[in-house]
């Protein structure tokens, strides 16, 4: 059997991770703790760019969401400019 090109079951399960890590970051701002929103926020889209990455089978380590975003690009994955 071929492999597919993308592999949903890898992505859905990191984009599940960002949503729970965004839940918790909108929790943390409607209470005033901004400095853990904004922790989580950041935590948030580093799984959605990591769950991307390796949805395409893409090894994604890291913490810099710019490096991550650098290496989709050069795998061929377009991003726009104002992601970045």
């Amino acid at each position: 059997m071929a492999k597919a090109l993308f592999d949903n079951e890898e992505f859905s399960r990191w984009m599940r991770q960002a949503e729970h890590s965004l839940a918790s970051a909108q929790r943390y701002a409607s209470e005033g703790d901004y400095a853990w929103a904004c922790f989580k926020a950041q935590q948030t889209a580093e799984y959605a760019v990591k769950g991307l990455l390796r949805g395409f089978g893409l090894l994604a380590f890291g913490h810099s969401i710019l490096r991550l975003l650098g290496e989709a690009r050069e795998q061929g994955l377009p991003f726009p400019e104002e992601i970045q």
